[in-house]
């Protein structure tokens, strides 16, 4: 059984629509231009990709806290390296890293380990100092190898 053309692009419709009902209305609107099926005569769908990103979505290139760790912190190897925020901020600057080391984990490298205070809004509030303190007490106990 084959299907029509008409039935196709009323099928790539559905399953756009779909998608779109996962974002907010504005949003969806923003992300409507970047979604299209390929017709013939018809140009691309218009992805843009310079352009800012925006705040609460996530987007491939990453975030200025990420990107900094990673370029000032990702060549260190011997040292532990923590952040005191949220675990999310922790584990996507955490998960992006692409710094090459050698060494044994644990021992004299620490880059593929991740550690953070999972800072909450109560620390904000309250301070997390005492917080970090413990953290850094338990990973000297824990690795006491760790030049950091």
């Amino acid at each position: 059984m084959s299907v029509t053309v008409e039935e196709r692009k009323a099928a790539n419709k559905a399953l756009i629509d779909e998608v779109l009902k996962a974002y907010p209305e504005k949003m969806a609107k923003r992300r409507a231009k970047h979604l299209g099926t390929f017709e013939d005569g018809k140009p691309d769908c218009g992805v843009k990709s310079n352009i800012k990103s925006l705040p609460g979505v996530m987007t491939i290139r990453g975030c200025a806290y990420a990107g900094s760790k990673g370029v000032v912190w990702g060549p260190i190897k011997d040292m532990i390296h923590i952040s005191h925020g949220p675990v999310g901020c922790g584990q996507y600057s955490w998960a992006a890293r692409r710094n090459y080391y050698i060494g044994t984990t644990g021992i004299d490298t620490f880059v593929t380990m991740q550690f953070t205070s999972d800072f909450q809004e109560k620390d904000i509030v309250f301070g997390g100092d005492k917080k970090l303190d413990k953290i850094i007490d338990e990973i000297q106990e824990l690795f006491p190898l760790n030049k950091g």
